[in-house]
């Protein structure tokens, strides 16, 4: 017997040890790592959004809103359609005419987009 015989055997006798389970575990700890803790805002990062999401809506001007969800950022584009104060929600108009409701306390970041 080879080395290289040796090392496919090696290969197909531990490739097996893995089952289905443990395979999916493994990807779920891999996500949970990859999670990003919530960014805490301070008041004045909190008025700088709010005027922004004002002059956004008056001006009628394309942003990018930063979201956290669920341990992830993502960014979301579009224009605002409407600020509700009472519900704390904003509604954005992406390219396509989709709009989304996004909650005040998802939104970590808003800027004017070029």
């Amino acid at each position: 017997m080879d080395f290289k015989e040796f090392k496919d055997r090696g290969m197909k006798k531990w490739h097996g040890f893995m089952m289905p389970e443990h395979i999916g575990s493994l990807g779920d700890m891999w996500h949970d790592d990859e999670k990003e803790k919530k960014p805490i805002l301070d008041e004045t990062q909190l008025q700088e959004i709010d005027e922004t999401l004002h002059a956004a809506i008056e001006f009628n001007m394309p942003i990018i809103l930063t979201l956290w969800i669920d341990g992830f950022l993502k960014e979301e584009e579009g224009r605002l359609h409407h600020v509700d104060n009472v519900d704390k929600r904003v509604s954005l108009v992406d390219s396509f005419g989709n709009v989304s409701q996004i909650d005040f306390e998802n939104i970590v970041k808003v800027e004017f987009k070029d």
